[in-house]
């Protein structure tokens, strides 16, 4: 390809100010996204309800930065591939959880470390009760 094809490639198709197709401009997207991760983080934990949809508006948000950012860039055939992966992905904890059990069930050396972390926590639990128990005889 000539030089200049790859130029017009490399460039994005419009600015990050410029609304995309998809209907949002990425500095709309990034402002919209930092306001509901700010609430979230302010918001109190007993305001489930609230949280549930700070937590929620944030992931549309985050979802609507993917499309215009590969829009802007020209990848747009790429938005809906990208998406079911986002949506099969697991997030947060679960996925933490999956991770630690593929690393235990494959390494012998992570096996033989949480052998040992469960033989410490049982140790530590006995010696708690037999302390408690006696304390209980003594006093």
């Amino acid at each position: 390809m000539l030089a200049s094809t790859w130029r017009l490639l490399l460039r994005p198709a419009f600015d990050a100010e410029t609304e995309a197709s998809c209907g949002t401009s990425v500095a709309e997207a990034r402002e919209a996204l930092a306001y509901w991760r700010g609430r979230l983080r302010r918001l109190p934990w007993y305001r489930r309800a609230a949280r549930a949809e700070a937590r929620e508006m944030a992931t549309r948000w985050q979802r609507r930065i993917l499309v215009a950012q590969l829009e802007r860039w020209r990848l747009a055939a790429f938005a809906g591939p990208v998406l079911t992966l986002l949506d099969r992905a697991p997030v947060g904890a679960v996925a933490a959880r999956q991770v630690a059990k593929q690393v235990v069930r494959v390494t012998p050396v992570a096996r033989m470390l949480a052998v040992a972390a469960a033989a410490v926590t049982v140790t530590a639990l006995a010696v708690l009760v037999l302390v408690v128990i006696a304390i209980a005889q003594l006093v």
